[in-house]
């Protein structure tokens, strides 16, 4: 009998991508020096009772979305990109009235067995970062940047998609029609299918 014995480990391989108003993806950027990533998802249930006991449990669908990323340097580029900042003469200029941009984000964890697994959020907004920094005492210790983003779903309000994983483990996973998926430039690129694709 086979081991199916596996376990997930590592964040790596961040990159992102402006989601414009029709939910497309022109371009992506990868960004080195991701430290953790965490992502909450709620979904509320609420449960009905009758006859004396529990009766049914509904569920709200997914009513919560939230990813936390540090990593070692939020760039320039990335907070340009993230929340629609200028960049004058080498300085960033954060304006009061700012308004972040819609991103989808893509990272991979790897697992025991040496494959990897791909999670994509589809559309969100994330906070600014701060500065959280101390005086060198030795070796330096950085802290890494901190950034929370809330998603919602991509396309439809009721039936849009908010969270992809890919699994390399999974037969029929293809890596590039995922990123196809997350990352969109066409609407029919954007399509997913309720089954798998036939070749």
């Amino acid at each position: 009998m086979a081991d199916n014995k596996k376990v997930k480990f590592g964040a790596s391989n961040f990159e992102y991508g402006v989601v414009d108003k029709d939910d497309l993806v022109q371009e992506t950027r990868k960004v080195p020096g991701l430290s953790t990533i965490k992502i909450e998802l709620t979904n509320e249930m609420k449960t009905l009772a009758a006859d004396d006991g529990p009766y049914v449990v509904l569920s709200g669908g997914i009513t919560d979305a939230k990813e936390t990323i540090e990593i070692y340097d939020v760039d320039s580029q990335m907070k340009v990109d993230f929340y629609g900042i200028k960049l004058v003469g080498g300085v960033e200029v954060f304006k009061k009235n700012l308004t972040p941009r819609d991103v989808a984000t893509l990272f991979r964890t790897k697992l025991s067995n040496g494959q990897f697994v791909w999670v994509a959020m589809l559309k969100g907004k994330f906070t600014i970062p701060g500065v959280d920094t101390k005086t060198v005492d030795g070796t330096p210790d950085p802290n890494a940047d901190s950034i929370e983003g809330s998603f919602v779903p991509r396309g439809d309000e009721d039936e849009g998609v908010i969270l992809l994983i890919g699994r390399e483990d999974n037969e029929g996973f293809n890596l590039e029609q995922f990123r196809k998926w997350v990352f969109p430039k066409t609407e029919e690129e954007g399509e997913i299918p309720d089954e798998t694709p036939k070749p």
